[in-house]
């Protein structure tokens, strides 16, 4: 890829869903990203029925489907957020998964790696602590790695 070519790559609009059902973690998680991440444009689903809802009808549309997913792992309960990791990665197995949790418990890290996250994030506290999260998102997802094309 050519500097030009990664500059134009850059500069294109990144659709994400976000899966996250606390309200007040929607507007931090939206604050973040609107500052961080400029070119993420977030959709917001509260439950796991709107997450599954958005991936079918993006990915059969064929457009805006997301390139990557940040997920609370507590729907409320984690068992929610297991079950739709497990059917995010049966269906779409190339979709990269961000688990977002306050729980730092290994075995509930260690099972959401097994059922296909690609990174777990423990939530941070505070809003600088969610700026420097987002401009780390920022800086490997779409600065630095390679996503599947659009069309998939």
């Amino acid at each position: 890829m050519t500097p030009d070519d990664k500059r134009r790559h850059l500069r294109r609009s990144f659709p994400l869903l976000v899966v996250e059902d606390n309200k007040d973690h929607q507007l931090l998680i939206a604050f973040g990203l609107r500052e961080k991440m400029p070119l993420a444009q977030p959709v917001m689903a509260s439950t796991l029925e709107e997450a599954v809802i958005h991936l079918q009808i993006t990915a059969a549309e064929q457009r805006d489907f997301p390139r990557l997913v940040l997920l609370d792992l507590n729907l409320p309960s984690s068992d929610q957020g297991f079950e739709l990791l497990k059917r995010i990665r049966e269906d779409y197995p190339r979709l990269p998964i961000v688990v977002l949790s306050h729980n730092e418990d290994s075995a509930i890290i260690a099972k959401a790696y097994e059922l296909g996250a690609h990174s777990f994030i423990t939530k941070p506290l505070g809003l600088e602590q969610w700026e420097n999260y987002f401009r780390a998102l920022n800086d490997y997802w779409i600065d630095t790695v390679t996503l599947v094309p659009r069309n998939y």
